[in-house]
């Protein structure tokens, strides 16, 4: 079965996002910038209903995803906002690396990047929301970042801030693509 062009993208991206995340890079991004950080952002996998609601069964199979994309990073911390669904889609990553996620109140912006920058923590990764996610890239300095419209979960945002305080964005796609 030869796959479609959508499958054989994904399956692009993917690797594309294998090779970004891969110990060589971290291994190299330390070795040239001993005080960088990489932190890898992404809003929560797709929910339910209700209040503070669950993962639905697509996001339970992104949240595997995104431990499984991940896998081979090498995680220092994992940050979460108080909502469920965040925690939710944190709990593979965190149970696949050993890593306890900590909880920052989504409204406390600078709780976050204090964390970031005042840690000692070289590769963090940051579940949050679709209006915090870009935000919180714009605030590590990271350029060119794009918001993320409502329907949309498939975004991974890589920022390397470098010791001096310049940042990269590197914006991959991850699972299965949202539709926007």
């Amino acid at each position: 079965m030869t796959p479609t062009r959508r499958g054989r993208i994904r399956l692009l991206l993917t690797a594309a996002s294998l090779l970004v995340t891969s110990p060589i890079l971290a291994d190299g991004l330390a070795g040239q910038d001993p005080d960088a950080k990489v932190v890898i952002l992404a809003r929560h996998a797709e929910k339910l209903g209700g209040d503070d609601p669950a993962l639905s069964e697509a996001g339970i199979d992104r949240a595997e995803t995104l431990a499984h994309v991940l896998s081979r990073w090498p995680v220092d911390a994992i940050y979460t906002s108080q909502f469920r669904r965040t925690r939710d889609t944190a709990a593979p990553l965190a149970a696949a690396s050993g890593v306890e996620a900590e909880v920052v109140d989504a409204r406390d912006m600078g709780a976050l990047l204090e964390r970031i920058d005042g840690g000692e923590q070289q590769a963090i990764v940051v579940i949050g929301h679709s209006n915090t996610v870009p935000a919180i890239a714009r605030a590590l300095g990271a350029p060119g970042v794009e918001d993320i419209p409502e329907e949309g979960y498939d975004d991974l945002l890589v920022v390397t801030v470098a010791g001096d305080g310049t940042a990269t964005l590197l914006h991959l796609k991850y699972g299965a693509p949202t539709p926007y």
